[in-house]
């Protein structure tokens, strides 16, 4: 399953926020940083939901996220266990 991600900031900080997630956030002082907390905190955040029973809703089709000026949608994968393969992938 990837969510939809919205990349931005500048050479030093850079932010992923879920769109579909409240308060499932990253930050890393370069994109590769950045989106491989954004993998991490979107693990940490569902296994907070599931430990609190809370519904997930399916990720939102790329098409329907509004995109400020300055960021990036990318795809992020919901990675469970540490031996699978991370992946970020562009948005479609």
């Amino acid at each position: 399953m990837k969510y939809p991600a919205l990349i931005d900031g500048e050479a030093g900080t850079f932010g992923v926020v879920f769109p579909d997630l409240p308060g499932c956030v990253a930050m890393g002082s370069t994109t590769d940083e950045a989106l491989r907390n954004a993998q991490e905190a979107l693990r940490d955040w569902m296994d907070s939901m599931e430990e609190a029973q809370q519904y997930v809703h399916a990720p939102s089709p790329a098409e329907d996220i509004d995109v400020p000026p300055d960021s990036t949608l990318v795809s992020i994968a919901l990675v469970k266990d540490s031996r699978d393969k991370q992946v970020v992938f562009p948005a479609t």
